[in-house]
């Protein structure tokens, strides 16, 4: 019975009558992709415009018998999807990494490049020791450290608006300061 409905299934995808088909089969060990390949070989089927294909290790084979449900196996299937989305999360943050590593934070005086890092290690920086970097980094302001990010693959004008605005505004409290300390 599982035969016939390969040969059917065959006939259907290919357009081909049933002698042949059963044929496709029967020369190939009952494999439905080997067949497709067999009849595309010996130009039954038109071929597929690209000529790269994939295929998984495993062959199954079609035999008479009846499919036994195992529980472990469906465990086993259940638990391999959440490997493959925990993959995707994984490359996912791979390439967020990636692209950290891309943009870099350069810190300059008077014009001179004192440190250049790249983003990702400013963002490590600032979780494990924000409490450093973060009041460096406000009195490094006021004694005219500017910050620019720079990268090749992302448009950084408005960050590097940014910082340019507040070294503004921190010459602007500087001189207010010098005023009242006069």
């Amino acid at each position: 019975m599982e035969n016939i409905k390969l040969v059917d299934t065959l006939r259907d995808k290919t357009n081909i009558s049933y002698e042949e088909a059963k044929n496709a089969l029967e020369n190939n060990n009952w494999d439905i992709l080997d067949a497709m390949l067999y009849l595309e070989e010996h130009g039954r089927v038109k071929k597929p415009s690209v000529s790269i294909f994939y295929t998984n290790e495993y062959k199954e084979r079609y035999t008479n018998q009846k499919e036994v449900v195992n529980i472990r196996e469906d465990r086993e299937k259940n638990n391999s999807k959440s490997e493959n989305n925990f993959g995707g999360i994984f490359e996912s943050i791979c390439k967020a990494i990636d692209t950290c590593n891309n943009i870099f934070v350069e810190i300059r005086r008077r014009g001179r490049v004192l440190l250049k890092l790249p983003l990702t290690v400013l963002i490590l920086l600032l979780f494990f020791a924000f409490w450093i970097i973060i009041p460096l980094m406000t009195v490094g302001l006021f004694f005219d450290i500017e910050f620019l990010v720079l990268a090749k693959s992302v448009n950084t004008d408005k960050v590097n608006k940014v910082f340019s605005e507040i070294s503004k505004n921190i010459q602007i409290i500087k001189e207010k300061l010098k005023k009242g300390f006069n």
